[in-house]
């Protein structure tokens, strides 16, 4: 089968740059937000009595002074909270990605999107707390904000796990979906050809789930991949090579050849 070539290639500089470019635009942007919308706490007045919280909260943004009810502004700061804490999860990937020279075109739409799954899943976290199915609350008066807005940012920082948790909370309340067509498959190593060469003797590695790989070990010596798709890569048997399994390594973990590569 022929893959496609849509994204595979390597993201080049002007990628990196854009890509950066937009997360520190959201960087600015949902901080403003956070700060305009974060709800008044009560204050101390002249005569030394505590003054009501204000019913409505002022988000001064350029050009646009809207007015928001507590609860209103609650939502705002927790959409905001959690697309910050993507923010963050997506800053330390793409560096990681750049620093190893691994970043491909297809992910760069996770970037642009990482956020938004972030403030939505922060939202839907809030909404099942706000909703007593956990850990029943009183009124928007009642919330603390900084409580709410430390949890929406932890979501969207672990967004992944976030979602497996709440997957593994409700798979008892409903029937587990089918496997998609398209589903994500873990890395797997089926074949390599050849199955033995000396040193600088290119190995085609043939499996599933490859196409973030970014190295190849064999032995105790490790090798660039080349050529990478979702389901090959090859790499070149490196100095220092020894007789054994061929390990890829992915973000998703390693993947083990289910034969013995021989060196020689």
């Amino acid at each position: 089968m022929t893959e496609s070539p849509v994204g595979s290639e390597y993201a080049r500089p002007r990628d990196i740059v854009a890509a950066s470019a937009v997360l520190l635009v959201y960087v600015v942007v949902l901080v403003v937000v956070l700060v305009q919308a974060w709800p008044s706490a009560p204050g101390i007045g002249p005569d030394g009595r505590v003054r009501p919280q204000p019913e409505t909260v002022a988000v001064h943004l350029p050009g646009w002074t809207p007015h928001l009810t507590r609860e209103a502004s609650l939502f705002v700061v927790v959409m905001a909270a959690g697309a910050l804490g993507s923010v963050v999860h997506a800053l330390r990937s793409l560096y990681w990605y750049v620093g190893n020279r691994a970043l491909r075109r297809s992910w760069l739409m996770m970037y642009l999107f990482l956020p938004l799954v972030g403030a939505l899943l922060g939202l839907v976290v809030y909404l099942v707390l706000r909703g007593g199915l956990t850990s029943p609350v009183g009124g928007s008066a009642e919330i603390n904000p900084y409580g709410v807005a430390a949890i929406a940012a932890l979501v969207g920082l672990f967004s992944r796990e976030t979602a497996e948790k709440l997957r593994a909370v409700f798979a008892t309340l409903f029937a587990p979906a089918q496997p998609g067509r398209d589903q994500a498959l873990p890395p797997r190593i089926t074949r390599i050809e050849p199955g033995s060469g000396p040193v600088g003797t290119v190995v085609t590695v043939h499996g599933t789930g490859l196409g973030a790989a970014t190295g190849v070990r064999f032995g105790d010596a490790d090798a660039a991949a080349t050529d990478v798709t979702d389901t090959l890569l090859r790499a070149r048997v490196p100095e220092g090579a020894t007789t054994g399994r061929v390990v890829v390594h992915t973000p998703g973990g390693p993947a083990t050849a289910p034969g013995t590569f021989t060196v020689g």
